[in-house]
């Protein structure tokens, strides 16, 4: 893995855990005698392989099928070998692993061939394979400790919250621990097919299962950097903004010059709603929480979809 934006700029000289240990062998170019040569190579060597989702079939079953895309070559990977939790034998798909499915749609996976029929073109794979593989390698040998930063790939973005998979592990990140800047939706930020840095905060194993959770943050592998315009704030001044959200009455808004603000006050007719633009007077500075306080004096422009 290597991200494909350089960070900014980061709270110490760490390096970044990233997975190098991947070879292609093969081309889309290349003739289906090389690709399946190959392909039956890495199933007697129990290889890694890595592939782009590239479609869902049965997805209302309990028996789902992902197809992955290696490098032109149709892998099948049943459902129950995606994730490394799954659901009861003979039961209907949970609506939860249903939307997981459809959210790693376009997701660069990493699975491991289990059989391969090289006459027939056919192989099947597992992802959970090589996720006990890479857990492996980088969990349980201390790799993946708290306070390094990793490369990981999103598989999935949706609710206020990203999935990503942290060199052999799937986690979530929400949204307060994605970005220093305030955002109304994740989906503005990051796609299946991004790559993220993330430091790690807590490692834990399952001593049942012998599995690995990771806990991590995007926003604390970077410095904040809002705090030279949070300095330029001048209390006492109104600044124009942007409604990111409101939740119990609290209003988030994301101020034109890069600084994040929040309030329980206005002095509006209406309560401002989400990606209203507004004036935001400007109380007190919080430079250790990069956040000023205040009051929305005047609501400039109501969204659409509230008039």
């Amino acid at each position: 893995l290597t991200p494909k934006r350089s960070p900014p700029q980061t709270r110490s000289s760490d390096d970044i855990l990233t997975i190098n240990d991947q070879e292609r062998g093969i081309t889309p170019s290349d003739s289906d005698d090389v690709k399946w040569n190959y392909i039956s190579g890495a199933y007697a060597r129990k290889e890694i392989l890595t592939g782009i989702v590239s479609g869902i079939e049965s997805p209302d079953t309990a028996n789902p099928v992902c197809v992955v895309d290696f490098e032109g070559v149709r892998i099948l990977v049943p459902g129950r070998e995606m994730f490394m939790d799954d659901w009861p034998a003979n039961e209907k798909m949970p609506r939860e692993f249903f939307m997981r499915f459809n959210r790693i749609l376009g997701a660069t996976v990493d699975f491991i061939i289990v059989g391969v029929d090289s006459r027939n073109h056919a192989a099947v794979a597992s992802r959970k394979m090589a996720l006990e593989q890479r857990q492996a390698k980088y969990y349980a040998t201390g790799r993946v400790k708290p306070g390094i930063r990793v490369a990981c790939r999103v598989i999935g973005v949706g609710n206020n919250r990203i999935t990503v998979e942290a060199v052999g592990v799937d986690t979530t990140i929400y949204a307060s621990a994605l970005s220093w800047e305030w955002f109304p939706d994740v989906t503005d930020l990051y796609s299946t097919e991004d790559l993220v840095v993330a430091r790690v905060l807590a490692v834990v194993k399952d001593e049942k299962t012998g599995a690995y959770s990771v806990r991590l943050s995007v926003k604390d592998a970077t410095e904040n950097p809002d705090l030279p315009n949070l300095r330029k704030l001048v209390p006492g001044s109104n600044y124009y903004g942007v409604v990111t959200g409101v939740r119990d009455q609290l209003i988030f808004v994301r101020l034109q010059m890069g600084v994040n603000a929040k309030t329980k006050l206005f002095h509006t007719k209406q309560m401002p709603s989400k990606l209203d633009t507004v004036s935001f007077q400007v109380r007190d500075i919080d430079l250790e929480n990069g956040v000023a306080f205040g009051l929305i004096t005047r609501i400039i422009r109501r969204h659409a979809r509230t008039r």
